[in-house]
């Protein structure tokens, strides 16, 4: 399999997969609720460039935890803080989310005063959701007093696997009984919305071990449920093993049968997949999460971070020092800035829409922006609903079958390379099985989409 691409893994481009599969427990439509579409309006993220250990597969901003990086990082993030608020205005974040790195690696004392500094420049819904990411092995009591005392309500622990012969290979710290007493720490610290994150497709994964972690994952009753295939990252231990062939992903059909298994558990249990990756009981969908699918502004604030505001979308650098070394020369930190145009507008509506399970919605969307949409895919959605890549929703809108979820990239990637192709202006369309340039730049542009969203 090609390691030559973020995108390489068992949703590869066209990787052959593009087949009917069996489940349809888990996709209950309408998911996400329309409540929860209605409370994800506007998103901060924040990201926390720190980890005690970084994993084999992890290419996020990360470094190692010191005292003085810490104090470095809290400086700088007060002065970008101060630089995007007057942009902000009057506005009132419905979500905010820590993430990382490991933002629970931050004492109790930086935390606070790492909130003090967003609550100095911006304002929240009274009933924001709050999350935070932490490793299981870093949950401990101070830390959950001050993120209660902050306004966390929602933890996001990465478990990613329970079987100690994975979690040795990933480069996790904590042991497989650590999620558990986690989750129990933090329910009797008053968290009751809590994710669990899980990670399949890895080399040497096996699908007795795969079951084996989505029943002690569903024993602990989270929620929500994250569950990711392994991506074989360039410059991380893990994928450069992987692409000097040193070790071995399963094989996509075997990686797709993981999917249809953790489909067919988590249906079983009450879970509704309401994204390609995302599971979650009645009204648990992450909301800031939702923020980014559905394409509502977000600031980002931090190494690496992302925002989208005033119809322009920015990342800063992605080193700490390069970052705060911007802002401490009072220049803005970012590594690029894209203004949008109706092509960029209506694209990543599609690309990021058709991931959620009841897809692109014209309710989502003003009735002029849902024109682009239809005036640059209705062509590549009419050929897609065809090749039943695609289905008409009863509220107007198009959605990927269940059958086709695992390979959702591959299908959003089809749809845009058609749409850009000229289908939608009347062209032939495209044999996109033979033409890897046009698939190569519809991969490309979904790619960096998705990073630019933290998905």
């Amino acid at each position: 399999m090609p390691s030559d691409s973020p995108a390489a893994n068992a949703q590869s481009a066209f990787s052959g997969l593009l087949r009917p599969r069996a489940p349809e427990a888990g996709w209950a439509a309408p998911s996400p609720s329309r409540h929860a579409r209605e409370e994800a309006r506007a998103g901060l993220y924040v990201h926390v460039p720190f980890c005690a250990v970084r994993c084999t597969y992890c290419d996020f901003s990360s470094g190692s935890l010191s005292a003085a990086a810490v104090e470095r990082y809290l400086e700088a993030m007060a002065r970008e803080a101060g630089l995007r608020a007057p942009s902000v205005g009057h506005l009132r974040f419905t979500s905010v989310f820590f993430g990382g790195g490991t933002p629970s690696a931050l004492s109790a004392r930086h935390f606070r005063r790492l909130w003090a500094t967003l609550n100095r420049h911006f304002t929240l819904e009274p009933a924001a959701e709050v999350t935070l990411e932490a490793n299981p092995e870093s949950v401990r009591p101070a830390l959950l007093e001050a993120w209660a005392e902050a306004g966390v309500n929602r933890l996001s622990m990465g478990a990613q696997s329970f079987d100690p012969r994975e979690l040795e290979m990933l480069g996790r710290i904590h042991s497989a009984a650590r999620p558990a007493e986690a989750v129990a720490l933090a329910r009797a610290h008053g968290f009751r919305r809590l994710s669990l994150d899980l990670m399949f497709g890895f080399p040497g994964h096996d699908p007795e071990r795969w079951r084996a972690t989505i029943e002690a994952a569903l024993e602990l009753d989270p929620g929500h449920l994250s569950a990711y295939c392994y991506i074989p990252e360039p410059g991380t231990p893990l994928g450069d093993a992987v692409g000097r062939g040193e070790q071995r992903l399963p094989e996509p059909e075997v990686q797709a049968d993981m999917y249809d298994v953790l489909a067919l558990h988590l249906g079983a249990a009450g879970y509704r997949c309401y994204e390609t990756s995302n599971f979650c009981r009645p009204n648990e969908e992450a909301r800031h999460n939702l923020v980014y699918w559905l394409r509502r502004p977000y600031l980002g604030l931090g190494p690496s971070a992302h925002g989208l505001w005033g119809e322009e979308r920015y990342g800063n650098f992605y080193a700490m020092a390069r970052w705060a070394g911007a802002l401490e020369a009072r220049v803005p930190p970012e590594s690029e800035r894209e203004v949008e145009s109706e092509r960029s507008l209506a694209q990543e509506i599609v690309m990021l829409g058709l991931r959620l399970a009841d897809g692109v919605d014209p309710a989502d969307h003003s009735e002029r922006i849902w024109l682009m949409v239809e005036r640059r895919y209705r062509r590549a959605f009419e050929r897609a609903q065809a090749s039943g890549r695609l289905e008409r929703t009863e509220r107007g809108g198009v959605r990927i079958p269940p059958r086709f979820r695992f390979v959702a990239d591959d299908v959003v990637a089809r749809v845009e390379a058609d749409a850009e192709s000229g289908a939608s202006a009347g062209g032939p369309g495209l044999d996109l099985d033979h033409d890897p340039v046009q698939r190569k730049g519809a991969t490309q542009r979904l790619t960096l989409v998705r990073r630019a969203s933290y998905l």
